[in-house]
């Protein structure tokens, strides 16, 4: 295969002059070729919406916007948080009736009314179940993929949600790692194919309708490239192999205006992924233009500690922020330190109000300004027929058959049946797949 992304970063041009006049020439073909058509997403009325709620913040509401909390099912214990401006997003909010409440205390209870964006993994189902991301790949069908994130968009946003964390889009080419299950495969092409067409299907044609989603693409970026398949381990990428295998499918999906990227747990020449400024602000702002915001994955700022990148969870903070993370998925770093920090001068409130913005403006396209609540009043669009034979034809098109050659198994045309005798031949709950929050086993496919 040829080079999918040729050398684009600057990154990557200052490594080719090293190679003297070679590296010129090759410098100067680079440079000269056309920046691919990228959404600006930049909307004059939008950006007026931004920056009248910035100027009216404080420092410590802007960092609350940055602050995203797992919610535990308990409201009371949040409401003073919310209240104060100190939540931007809640994690695995699933009731129609408690995310209205929430939203109420942050609309109606806090100082300026800003919504809250509640995320959760809606990775191939809502309560409609399709085939994991690996199976979906196997059908080599980006229409019927981007149908599947449609419905399950639909279903999800019903009940409150705004956000989910897919596509993942790293590549694996190693069998050890445990989240193969959720990716694209082991080709970039595909995977970027594939991805465009499920943030497609998940975000619609306007993130404001009640039917869509923001998409998060995950994880950027190496992932899936592991030593030995060991999660959340290091990984030593070629900067040839990275711009052309595992960074292609994001930039795919960044052109095609994915809302959301989430940062990697992994290292990649002793940096990790949440406190790599390259990545994320070389390459994904200022090379791909990208103004939707980027997210850290669970804890994986105070994971750099362990990586040894960081001394304590504050400096984990600062490298976090300064690198271009704008949300703290549940590890509070951002909401700790964050003041702190500006005030020795470690981070700028320039660097607060940008992630701020980028936060604001998804908020905005989102319709949560004008819309934040549920319409609890709206029939339930769970397990309707259409959508489960959408799912059944996933599922059918997603099936790799072997062709039984020169009779290596004792198979032939007169058996009717076979048994299956395997631990989860009947384990309806494991045969939903992976990731799965909302699915419930007792809902058979209709005959």
């Amino acid at each position: 295969m040829g080079s999918i992304l040729p050398l684009k970063t600057n990154y990557f041009r200052m490594k080719l002059m090293n190679y003297g006049w070679l590296g010129l020439i090759l410098i100067a073909l680079v440079s000269c070729k056309q920046p691919a058509s990228r959404p600006e997403g930049i909307d004059g009325q939008v950006e007026r919406k931004v920056e009248n709620l910035l100027a009216r913040m404080s420092l410590e509401e802007k960092i609350g916007q940055m602050n995203q909390i797992s919610f535990s099912g308990n409201i009371e214990q949040l409401t003073p948080y919310i209240e104060d401006g100190k939540v931007g997003s809640l994690l695995n909010v699933s009731d129609p009736e408690v995310a209205n409440a929430l939203q109420v205390i942050a609309v109606e209870g806090s100082r300026l009314g800003i919504p809250l964006i509640f995320g959760r993994d809606v990775i191939h189902e809502m309560k409609t179940i399709f085939p994991i991301p690996l199976g979906q790949a196997a059908t080599f069908n980006p229409e019927l993929v981007k149908e599947n994130a449609s419905i399950a968009a639909a279903e999800a946003r019903s009940i409150g949600i705004h956000w989910t964390f897919a596509p993942m889009l790293d590549i694996v080419r190693d069998p050890r790692w445990g989240r193969i299950a959720e990716s694209l495969g082991e080709d970039p092409y595909l995977a970027g194919v594939l991805g465009v067409a499920m943030v497609k299907g998940f975000q619609g044609e306007s993130l404001s309708d009640n039917r869509t989603l923001a998409a998060c693409a995950k994880h950027f970026a190496g992932y899936g490239a592991a030593e030995a398949g060991r999660d959340y381990n290091t990984t030593n990428i070629l900067s040839y192999l990275m711009c052309n295998v595992y960074l292609h499918p994001f930039d795919e999906v960044v052109k095609a205006g994915v809302a959301t990227i989430m940062t990697a747990f992994n290292d990649n020449d002793g940096i990790p992924s949440t406190g790599n400024s390259f990545l994320l602000n070389d390459v994904l702002r200022d090379e791909w233009r990208f103004n939707g915001f980027v997210v850290s994955d669970w804890t994986s700022i105070t994971e750099m500690i362990i990586h040894g990148f960081a001394e304590n969870t504050k400096q984990a903070a600062e490298k976090a922020v300064n690198a271009g993370v704008e949300m703290d998925m549940v590890s509070l770093a951002f909401s700790q330190y964050l003041q702190e920090l500006i005030r020795e001068g470690k981070v700028t409130e320039k660097t607060i109000d940008n992630a701020v913005r980028n936060i604001l403006r998804t908020k905005i396209h989102l319709g949560l300004l004008e819309n934040p609540y549920v319409d609890t009043s709206q029939p339930s669009i769970f397990y309707k027929e259409e959508h489960f034979k959408k799912a059944q034809k996933a599922a059918e098109e997603s099936v790799v058959l072997l062709k039984n050659s020169k009779a290596t198994l004792p198979l032939n045309s007169t058996i009717r049946t076979l048994a299956v005798v395997v631990p989860m031949a009947d384990a309806p709950h494991d045969q939903l797949g992976t990731w799965v929050f909302d699915g419930e086993k007792s809902k058979p496919l209709p005959h």
